[in-house]
């Protein structure tokens, strides 16, 4: 039973990009569960392109709390310095008093932590719901869901409606809305669509170095595709992602690198008309899974599990390649083992041209 019918519901995910995307199907969920009632989201400006259009938000609030993202947080999670800043923002903030002039009814933190709660107490907001067994801050929640490494960050987050009472069925599946113009965009850019010719988008950067498979396997792998005339490979990234892949002499037409030339939203629609998508694990393979484009990601050292990984972030039309460290496995995938695998998937896709 509902102790109260969600009026105003704020949900909270000031993380990163592929952090935010996941947590759509919520936000869609909340929409059809409770058509009425409001749904505002808080979010780093740095993600704010990625909510855009949602049909599903009434606000989209700047939330840039320094606590568990890339982009603002100077200091490790459980360092004391986090703890200040955050309790700072929490108290002394904009944001945060903006956040509690909206009277929302109903919160939701969806990464579940100490200073999302604290969020939600100065914000005064009654009924709050967190995790158990990540980050804390759930005892400061009326119901929580529990963490459990082997689901599914989607489907945790659509989680939260069963403690509010919702029986909607809703797709693990991120959502990003492409306007018109942004489609025709990417469509022109792609050129027109061929059966002799297959789109494949190379993403090769991430956030933090041991964490991707690394600039050179990249080069490598792309020089491998390269060679096929049948693919016409766009690369996608930031400024910075311009040098990862190095091809010198590359008289391929079809190659086109377009690191730093394109926005997040430009991005998207790239991706929402290729074939396939190689990246890390990263926004990339979030958009991959929000269009159901076949995908390959590539991990890194970091990651002990690509299994673990798949189990977490997957899609049904992805696969996830790297360690196996339970098993004995210690290697990463090469640029050779790489192209056999997108070879295998894209002939289960229909994408390999005779």
């Amino acid at each position: 039973m509902l102790s109260s019918t969600p009026q105003k519901n704020f949900v909270l995910r000031n993380n990163d990009l592929g952090d935010v995307l996941v947590s759509t199907p919520l936000i869609s969920g909340l929409r059809l569960a409770f058509p009425n009632s409001q749904v505002c989201v808080g979010v780093g400006d740095w993600a704010k392109p990625l909510l855009t259009g949602n049909p599903n938000i009434d606000e989209i609030i700047s939330c840039n709390a320094p606590w568990h993202n890339k982009q603002n947080c100077r200091f490790p999670g459980n360092s004391p310095k986090t703890f200040l800043e955050g309790l700072y923002y929490v108290l002394f903030s904009k944001e945060a008093k903006y956040i509690a002039r909206k009277k929302f009814t109903h919160g939701f933190d969806v990464l579940g932590s100490r200073q999302g709660s604290w969020l939600m107490l100065r914000a005064g907001i009654q009924h709050r719901f967190g995790v158990r067994g990540y980050a804390g801050g759930d005892n400061w929640c009326e119901k929580y869901v529990k963490f459990d490494e082997n689901r599914k960050v989607a489907e945790a987050a659509i989680t939260f409606l069963k403690l509010i009472g919702a029986k909607e069925k809703i797709e693990p599946r991120p959502q990003i809305f492409l306007n018109q113009k942004e489609k025709e965009e990417a469509k022109k850019l792609w050129g027109i669509r061929t059966s002799s010719k297959k789109r494949i988008v190379i993403a090769p950067g991430g956030g933090f170095p041991e964490k991707c498979w690394g600039d050179e396997k990249f080069t490598e792998l792309v020089k491998l595709l390269n060679k096929d005339e049948k693919y016409q490979i766009f690369i996608l990234g930031s400024e910075e992602d311009k040098s990862r892949i190095k091809i010198p002499g590359n008289t391929n037409k079809e190659f086109k690198n377009l690191c730093g030339e394109l926005s997040l939203r430009q991005s998207a629609a790239i991706i929402s008309e290729s074939d396939f998508v190689i990246t890390n694990s990263s926004l990339s393979m979030h958009l991959a899974g929000a269009f159901k484009i076949p995908s390959l990601t590539l991990l890194g050292d970091w990651y002990d599990s690509a299994n673990l990984h798949h189990k977490q972030w997957g899609y049904p039309e992805g696969i996830v390649s790297g360690k196996e460290v339970a098993e004995g496995k210690l290697q990463l995938p090469t640029p050779i083992t790489a192209k056999e695998m997108f070879n295998k998937s894209a002939i289960v896709n229909n994408l390999i041209l005779s």
